[in-house]
Order: C-alpha cells, then structure tokens, then sequence
C-alpha cells in the first residue's frame, strides 16, 4: 500500500506541476499573441482546464503532504486521548464532506455533459468538471490512510504529524 501511495503521490505532483507550467504558458502566449494583435479563442479554456485540474490534484498533494492549514491552537493544550478523539471526529466530519463533494461532482459531470469549451468546440466541459470528484475521490483515499495511521498508532505524537 506504501508503494501505491509513493506512486500515486509522484503522478500527482508531476501532472500538477505540469499543469501550473501550462496554464502559465498558455496564459502568457495569449496575451503576447493578443498584444501582437491576433488574439487565441481558445487559451483561456486550457488555462482554466488546468487551473482546475492543479486545484484539485494540488489539493490532494498538500493534504497528503500535511501541508494544509492547521490551527491547532485549542488542540494542542488537550492531553493526547482527546486530542486523538477530536481529530478522528475532524477526519470523519471531512470524510463526509469529501463523499459529498464526489457525488456533486459525478452530478455536475452529468449536467455538463453537452456543453464545450468556447474556443475548444471539440472539447466537453466535463473535462473541467472532472477534476472536482477526482481531487476528492483522491483526497477521500489520503483521508482514509490517515484516518487509519492515526487510529493505529500509539505514538501521541503523530496526531501533530497529521
């Protein structure tokens, strides 16, 4: 499982920072070419396709990398039994929220669906909106392992770790 999460995490980076490379490239071209006086159609809809994608594929790589914001000011002066209480009720409420976010997320695919992209006629919609139950479908695993990391380990250390 260690080695599919290792594998999971390095795709998720590359095409995540692929995507940050592209959408920046693609934003800059577009308004040199449309200073130049020629301007493209279609470079907003690929930047906003890889905006969302890096959003969402970005999201799970923080998460994953416990690079999330953390105000764990009331936390940390809990002893360490309640901390652990408080922070499986935090990933249990966030586990809900994640399933429901891929549901609505599947949802909009299906609404989307005939729609496309403006300067990209060839190009669905649903491309775009995929990446909402994606990122949270991945996000949901990261939830999961750490949901069970924390429930496993003995170390009262490791819900700072989290």
């Amino acid at each position: 499982m260690k080695k599919f999460f290792e594998i999971l995490n390095k795709t998720e980076l590359a095409i995540t920072m692929a995507c940050v490379v592209g959408f920046t490239s693609v934003l800059m071209l577009g308004a040199v070419i449309r200073l130049v006086g020629h301007p493209l159609n279609w470079c907003n809809d690929v930047a906003l396709l890889m905006l969302a994608w890096t959003t969402f594929l970005g999201g799970d790589v923080a998460f994953r990398a416990g690079r999330m914001v953390n105000v764990d000011i009331l936390i940390a002066r809990l002893p360490a039994k309640l901390q652990k209480v408080v922070a499986v009720a935090v990933y249990i409420i966030l586990l809900a929220m994640m399933a429901v976010m891929v549901r609505q997320g599947i949802r909009l695919c299906a609404n989307v669906g005939k729609r496309t992209l403006e300067g990209l006629p060839f190009l669905s919609y649903v491309w775009v909106a995929a990446s909402i139950p994606t990122g949270f479908s991945l996000m949901f695993l990261t939830a999961v392992k750490r949901l069970h990391d924390l429930m496993v380990s003995a170390d009262p250390g490791v819900i700072s770790k989290m």
